[in-house]
């Protein structure tokens, strides 16, 4: 109570609330990446959820054309659900477990 008043101690009281909540929201969400080839980002951005949208951006060098790396964060819960399709349009597929995802917009 007493240390709301201060607004040091305040600032790292938010600071610690978002640490925290970033922890919880990362233990329900995987982070995917993938390449995929151009005609197949339309098919796969259909299905695809995001915290906003996923990130493309064109592959780089020879031989590259065309192809475009994706990734985005998605619910561990739609992860089996999306397999299908991404077996069907995706190439190289990679999972990670994000061990936080800050709530930043959320706290002021």
């Amino acid at each position: 109570k007493y240390a709301l008043q201060d607004e040091w101690k305040k600032e790292k009281i938010k600071d610690l609330k978002v640490l925290l909540l970033g922890v919880i929201e990362a233990s329900k969400k995987l982070h995917i990446f993938m390449n995929v080839r151009e005609d197949n980002l339309n098919k796969i951005l259909e299905g695809l959820p995001a915290l906003k949208r996923p990130t493309i951006s064109k592959l780089a060098g020879e031989g590259s054309e065309g192809w475009f790396a994706l990734n985005t964060i998605i619910k561990k819960d739609d992860f089996l659900g999306l397999i299908p399709i991404l077996r069907k349009y995706a190439q190289g597929l990679v999972v990670h477990e994000p061990r936080q995802i800050l709530p930043l917009e959320l706290i002021k």
